[in-house]
């Protein structure tokens, strides 16, 4: 198994109700693995929304790249620090961050 930490933020927190959680993923598991299947069955109340809030959808079904990977809104995933796409795989330890969009000006 490998443990990563997922951090929350904006509405993302405020629907899990939590600033961070731990997960326990098989060897080899993405971040699509993470967003899509681990974090929405923890969370069964919220996934619809999770899933609508996360992704882009058309009448309630992910659209997907061609590569078959599903498609952001306006989120950012970070895994320690750095861009992470979402078909990469997660390390033992690894901290997972999903960053809210964002203005400026």
């Amino acid at each position: 198994m490998t443990v990563v930490i997922v951090r929350y933020f904006g509405k993302l927190r405020e629907l899990i109700g939590a600033k961070t959680e731990e997960y326990a993923l098989n060897e080899g598991a993405t971040v699509t693995d993470l967003l899509v299947r681990h974090i929405p069955e923890r969370h069964l109340e919220i996934s619809r929304v999770w899933v609508e809030t996360l992704f882009r959808t058309i009448k309630n079904e992910v659209i997907q790249n061609k590569n078959g990977t599903p498609v952001l809104k306006n989120y950012m995933i970070v895994v320690n620090g750095k861009t992470a796409k979402l078909e990469d795989s997660l390390k033992e330890g690894d901290e997972v961050t999903i960053m809210p969009p964002f203005g400026g000006g």
